[in-house]
């Protein structure tokens, strides 16, 4: 093996061991991370180490990154714009004690409910749902499904509506659930939008991570919804787009692309992921179908690095 070649698979290695005992890819195991690479026996050392380079540049998000993520994104989606207003009559001397208070208060007119294209218990909506909750950034009562909005809004306690998401690929499932989502209100069926307007609810969508050109056609297209993402994705970051972060150069990328491309095709793997989406992004246990799906498809010739929900983001 070339000298130079295997100095840089193992300092991959290196990283991928560091990664691993920081937690800072909290959700995956030394075991899982080695038997996905097991997937790509007899390869030259050449190719390797572009198998390695993809490894190592995954985008991933720590349990600590989403959390601090969320956090984040709760506070611009449902206060920064007031306490902005609020700072600039102050001449921006609002005290900190101060500036809480008024996330309090504004967490006090605010409920929070998934997305979801079914009331799964897996789906990723729920699992921020159940972060806002654990980890005390909102009470208990104020996390509800679509069902229970109507009585919520009838309560007169809230007059925010935030819906929660882990990310946004394509956009389609926010797209159909905004547009088609449907409550019942003991007398009729109504779609949400239409019972948000009659209760004079301000509504918002909050995603963790996000492709940024979605998100701009999400928020161009949904008149009427707030569309909050924490932090967003580039084309830059995409595998194998053409000034991808993770090559050197066009041509390496081009290397890549052949070698992933007969991989995939050789065991039976799409080499792009939902939309023709080809990210190598991963949040704490999760990842979604537009990362690439070799990192989370399985069958019996090839191992997945981690298993992904089933929602179309």
């Amino acid at each position: 093996m070339d000298e130079i070649t295997t100095l840089h698979i193992n300092k991959c290695r290196a990283y991928i061991d560091f990664m691993l005992s920081q937690q800072q890819w909290s959700g995956l195991t030394k075991y899982e991370v080695e038997r996905w690479l097991g997937n790509f026996r007899n390869l030259q050392p050449s190719e390797m180490l572009l198998v390695y380079k993809l490894l190592t540049g995954i985008i991933y998000f720590s349990e600590k990154d989403v959390l601090e993520a969320l956090k984040e994104g709760v506070y611009k989606c449902i206060c920064y714009e007031h306490v902005l207003e609020k700072q600039k009559s102050m001449g921006f001397g609002l005290s900190q004690h101060a500036l809480s208070n008024i996330f309090r208060e504004e967490i006090q007119k605010t409920c929070f409910i998934p997305l979801l294209d079914s009331d799964s218990p897996h789906e990723s909506g729920n699992y921020v749902s159940r972060i806002l909750v654990q980890k005390g950034i909102i009470p208990p009562s104020h996390s509800m499904f679509l069902n229970k909005l109507p009585d919520a809004f009838q309560s007169k306690t809230f007059n925010k509506l935030v819906i929660v998401d882990d990310c946004v690929g394509s956009g389609d499932q926010l797209r159909g659930f905004w547009e088609d989502a449907i409550v019942s209100t003991g007398f009729k069926n109504v779609y949400l939008k239409d019972l948000c307007n009659t209760y004079n609810i301000e509504v918002s969508y909050l995603t963790l991570f996000g492709y940024d050109r979605s998100i701009s056609e999400l928020k161009k297209d949904l008149v009427g919804l707030n569309i909050c993402c924490v932090r967003k994705l580039s084309e830059i970051q995409r595998v194998f787009s053409d000034n991808s972060y993770i090559w050197k150069n066009t041509a390496e990328r081009d290397e890549a692309l052949s070698l992933f491309s007969s991989l995939t095709k050789e065991n039976g793997i799409l080499l792009y992921g939902y939309k023709d989406l080809d990210f190598a992004f991963i949040m704490h246990e999760t990842i979604p179908d537009w990362s690439l799906p070799l990192f989370w498809k399985e069958n019996a010739d090839w191992k997945l690095l981690m298993r992904r929900k089933n929602s179309n983001a």
